[in-house]
């Protein structure tokens, strides 16, 4: 088997067909991705003007509801004025009869403030002579305070005096004690001789 290898003419035609080819395959890929892209965005901006619509249908039935409730709003506030001025009326009424009961009532304050002050005075004086009393307790406290720590030191020197007595005395008891034993020993040590 024989090889026939191309002509170089062929192989550079060859090669630049497949480049041809490639370059060709690359721009219908640049052209789907576009389209592509073109499309998305279409598809988005479709999207959004769907949403704008339906905002916009549902604004509209919004306002209109709203338009209603006004509407009866306007209504119910009619029938409520026309009561408020009958309310009015006879407010007007029990407002003439509430002033005569203010005068009646600051006339009875007066009276009352005059009496509180006078409760006051009476007040201030007593309290004046507690605080006086106050102050006397206060002096006597002190004194009494005064006394008891002179008796309790009294105390504390007769305690004292009283331990001392009782030491003594102890001490005069065991000296006794003492001389007794001595005359005893003394009075036997005499029977001895005179045995």
């Amino acid at each position: 088997m024989t090889t026939v290898s191309p002509s170089p003419r062929r192989q550079s035609a060859a090669g630049a067909a497949v480049t041809i080819l490639v370059i060709l395959s690359a721009a219908i890929c640049v052209l789907c991705v576009i389209q592509w892209v073109v499309q998305a965005k279409l598809r988005e901006r479709i999207e959004e003007e769907n949403k704008a619509k339906n905002a916009a249908l549902a604004h509209g039935a919004e306002q209109e509801a709203q338009a209603k409730r006004y509407s009866f709003e306007i209504e119910r506030l009619d029938k409520e004025s026309k009561g408020s001025q009958d309310l009015i009326r006879s407010n007007k009424f029990e407002l003439s009869a509430l002033k005569l009961e203010v005068n009646r009532l600051t006339h009875d304050n007066e009276k009352l403030t005059n009496s509180v002050e006078t409760y006051k005075g009476a007040y201030e004086k007593a309290n004046a002579a507690i605080l006086q009393q106050n102050e006397a307790v206060k002096t006597q406290n002190a004194a009494l305070k005064t006394v008891a720590e002179e008796r309790n030191a009294l105390a504390e020197k007769y305690n004292k005096l009283a331990e001392d007595y009782n030491k003594a005395v102890t001490e005069f008891n065991n000296l006794v004690e003492q001389v007794k034993k001595e005359r005893e020993a003394a009075a036997q040590a005499a029977e001895k001789e005179k045995k």
